[in-house]
């Protein structure tokens, strides 16, 4: 049944794609929480998407707009450091951050870039891209980098809990039963996606607010739709990289672009982000606005952003 459905889906984004820019995301699943899929223009593209401003509401908060767009709360907290995430306010505009600069490395299968709260799917014979946010490890359980594959695909999990979340729960007076069955208080949601890395898993939720965060045991949490649909696509041996990736750099439009995220569990190289960009700029190095640069790293917003310096007549150098 899995196997069809994701025939299904994989064939309507692809006759979607054919008509979509590369600035222009396809909406992928329910209205809340949807996931977003990108038209790449050739095999070379490197930045997807386009920031999108949205008004809120009075009732509106940052977690609540997080999920009902689709994203991740630190992504969307990153974005928009100068607003309230409580309070954001009725008729504020807010920048919805669905510009990517792409993960380096092989694009197929599943890239789970860590810094970043989001995983990338590429489908296999597609000029396409279709990424989700995650939650992720705490900083005392990391999630591992590693390459590995696709298992399976389970519907409605039970969960057996390990020791860790045995002892935490009991101390909090809660304590869990061996088995957890499918339902409201099983923390993996709806699916899980099985790795070849033993009691790690890319699933579901119970816990919405969780996606964008560092709050599990090292396992990926997804909205429950979102796996559902990354479940429907992905089959057994689908390749599955995690990155660690805080700086990207990237081109679109004759524009260098850098994203810059916090790194979370400081895992990065001394040098890794002047590197990045000029391995990116090339013999066009001399151009990068270093300022810019220094300011993003000091205040990281995740947006891709412009660095090449500009003439007095608002054009970037051509150096």
């Amino acid at each position: 049944m899995l196997k069809m459905r994701a025939m299904k889906t994989l064939t309507n984004m692809l006759s979607l794609a054919a008509l979509a820019a590369v600035q222009v995301a396809i909406l992928i699943g329910a209205p809340e929480a949807r996931a977003a899929a990108y038209s790449m223009a050739d095999a070379n593209s490197q930045v997807v998407g386009a920031i999108i401003p949205l008004r809120t509401r009075y009732e509106d908060t940052l977690a609540s707009v997080a999920e009902a767009q689709g994203l991740g709360w630190r992504e969307l907290v990153d974005a928009n450091p100068q607003v309230d995430p409580w309070l954001p306010g009725d008729g504020t505009v807010i920048d919805l951050p669905t510009k990517y600069i792409l993960p380096s490395g092989p694009r197929e299968g599943v890239v789970i870039n860590v810094p970043e709260f989001r995983l990338y799917y590429y489908p296999p014979g597609s000029n396409m891209v279709i990424t989700f946010p995650v939650g992720l490890g705490r900083l005392d359980f990391p999630t591992p980098l590693v390459t590995t594959r696709v298992k399976a695909a389970v519907p409605n999990p039970t969960w057996t809990p390990g020791p860790t979340a045995r002892r935490e729960h009991a101390a909090r007076g809660n304590p869990l039963p061996a088995v957890v069955p499918p339902g409201p208080d099983n923390p993996m949601g709806s699916m899980a996606i099985v790795l070849g890395i033993p009691s790690y898993f890319i699933h579901g939720t119970n816990q919405p607010f969780a996606v964008g965060q560092t709050a599990s045991l090292g396992c990926i949490r997804m909205y429950d739709n979102h796996v559902e649909t990354l479940a429907e696509m992905v089959r057994s041996g689908t390749p599955v990289r995690i990155v660690n990736e805080p700086y990207k750099a990237g081109w679109r439009n004759g524009e260098l672009f850098v994203e810059v995220h916090e790194d979370i569990y400081e895992m990065a190289k001394p040098g890794e982000l002047e590197r990045r960009i000029n391995e990116a700029a090339k013999n066009r190095a001399s151009a990068v606005d270093w300022a810019r640069v220094r300011a993003l790293a000091e205040k990281p917003t995740g947006i891709p952003t412009r660095i090449l310096m500009e003439k007095p007549n608002g054009i970037p150098t051509r150096s």
